[in-house]
């Protein structure tokens, strides 16, 4: 009842304001980008090893993805390779696909970030580039020094100190509290790199809502919004832990993310000339309204589940409900999008850079919204929460959200620093189509059907017959599992190979910085 009221209401005020971006250009006179004559500061060009990080990352974490799918039908060993399974036990491999996925995914948006701000200012500050090779470093040293660090733990080698440089033991918040506070160190010297390069722009910018104002504000949320995180401790009651560990994961991950992604893209659009800058603002402030409106209420359906009041599973229900109409509404951007992607033609250069946004949009009304859809409903919810289908959910949202996002925004940001004879759209569509594919097979083919066995399972059984290993030994459930190797080989083969070939030889093709330091362009 309360969905539908709501939906009326916002389709009543989305088309009453004509809440949308609106073209900027004349049918027939689609924007002329010339990327030989874009400027390129050094800023700009470093942060191309920010994003050789961010496809290395996503290799590794696919794998042990794949290791991961494995372990649930032969849990003690790999095709006979038993080191494997010593090496990197269920649960290690599994904190590392979850959390390789959050940072390769944060430093895409951070390379991105750093990169549009001299955009912003219209010049490259002093020392610029220096900041930009610290901060590099720095995640490079996060990245290593956590990932031993939760292996050292996890194996239980780090005795009392497990917990600040080990494996703290929460999903989502595996790294340690020291390896925590890097993070957010890392953060708040990407936030003075973006600052130092926007502030002219801001002190220009009158309207404090406006859009290079929104783009601050959605880059101080980044590191702020972390902070919840250091809202427990060991001796915490468990209620208080998980409550905050939601904040990071449903607040942080897919509510600020989600603010920056939107921004950002406005900010893109308006940048290339497509939109018009007031109209953008106003929709832009329209999804934020959403999104965290219906958001932060909606984190509650996971409360019921830490011993809180039985309310939440009712309340948060609704509220991640309402969380599909602004995802349905990004469909409606979405086809402006692909409109915009046809008429440019072939001389429009972010062809593969679109097509990944469109990706996001989809999977935006499908796996975020849809499948969450199916899961928080609260007699479905009592039953399976946890389970198959809730996987399902996370890999339709991580990453076919938040990851084709990142994707799109790297290759944005690659497709103008890389001389654009050595680009190469065809693998990039090649690998399009094969992430696409081996993420709508995982779940179509694996994950969606043995969820649906779980949840009657756990109904005939109990939850925690639908959990014991003995349900995955059964032998429908163990062939669904078997069938996943072959979405799983298209993601890697088709999907992540041809866009790590494509990265990797675009390291050797930059562009040269044709900018100086403190030279204002435009």
């Amino acid at each position: 009842m309360v969905m539908i009221l709501v939906l009326g209401l916002v389709l009543y005020f989305y088309n009453r304001y004509r809440l949308h971006m609106q073209e900027a250009y004349e049918p027939g006179k689609f924007p002329v980008l010339d990327l030989n004559r874009m400027p390129v500061t050094a800023s700009q060009v470093k942060t191309a090893k920010y994003f050789l990080v961010v496809v290395l990352l996503f290799l590794i974490q696919v794998g042990f993805g794949a290791l991961l799918a494995h372990y649930y039908v032969e849990p003690n060993s790999f095709f006979g390779l038993d080191w494997i399974v010593k090496l990197f036990p269920f649960n290690i491999a599994k904190s590392y696909h979850l959390q390789l996925v959050i940072l390769w995914v944060a430093t895409a948006w951070l390379g991105m970030g750093i990169y549009v701000a001299p955009l912003v200012g219209g010049k490259e500050p002093k020392r610029q580039g220096v900041l930009v090779d610290i901060l590099f470093w720095a995640l490079v040293a996060l990245t290593a020094g956590s990932t031993v660090g939760e292996w050292l733990g996890a194996k239980g080698y780090l005795g009392n100190l497990w917990f600040w440089l080990g494996h703290q033991g929460w999903e989502y918040l595996e790294l340690g509290r020291f390896w925590q506070v890097l993070l957010v160190i890392g953060m708040a010297i990407w936030l003075f790199i973006v600052y130092r390069a926007i502030r002219s722009a801001l002190k220009k910018e009158t309207d404090k809502g406006g859009l290079t104002h929104l783009l601050f504000y959605s880059a101080i949320a980044v590191p702020f919004f972390y902070i919840f995180a250091f809202f427990f401790n060991p001796t915490t009651s468990f209620t208080y832990a998980d409550y905050w560990r939601w904040w990071i994961i449903h607040l942080w991950v897919e509510g600020i993310f989600e603010v920056f992604a939107v921004v950002v893209i406005g900010f893109l659009m308006v940048r290339m000339k497509l939109v018009t800058k007031e109209s953008t603002v106003r929709s832009l402030l329209f999804q934020l309204i959403l999104l965290l409106g219906s958001g932060v209420i909606g984190i509650g359906h996971h409360y019921y589940y830490n011993g809180s009041a039985e309310i939440w599973i009712a309340l948060g229900a609704v509220f991640s409900a309402l969380e599909v109409i602004p995802l349905t509404l990004l469909i409606l951007e979405a086809y402006d999008q692909y409109k915009m992607m046809k008429d440019g033609g072939q001389t429009f250069p972010y062809t593969s850079a679109f097509r990944f946004l469109v990706s996001t949009a989809i999977w935006n009304l499908v796996g975020a919204g849809v499948l969450g859809y199916l899961i928080n409903l609260p007699a479905v919810n009592y039953f399976m929460h946890g389970s198959t289908l809730t996987t399902a959910h996370a890999h339709g949202s991580m990453m076919g959200v938040y990851g084709m996002f990142a994707i799109a925004v790297l290759l944005y940001t690659m497709r103008n620093i890389v001389k654009p004879e050595q680009w190469n759209d065809k693998l990039l569509r090649i690998s399009c189509w094969g992430l696409n594919i081996g993420l709508t097979g995982m779940i179509v083919i694996t994950l969606l059907p043995v969820g649906f066995i779980q949840l009657k399972h756990s109904f005939d059984f109990g939850f925690w017959s639908a959990r014991d290993f003995s349900f995955y030994q059964q032998d429908t459930v163990s062939l669904l599992l078997w069938l996943r190797m072959i979405p799983d080989t298209i993601f890697i083969v088709a999907g992540i190979m041809p866009l790590v070939y494509v990265i990797v030889r675009s390291m050797f093709h930059l562009r040269k910085p044709n900018v100086a330091e403190e030279e204002t362009f435009e």
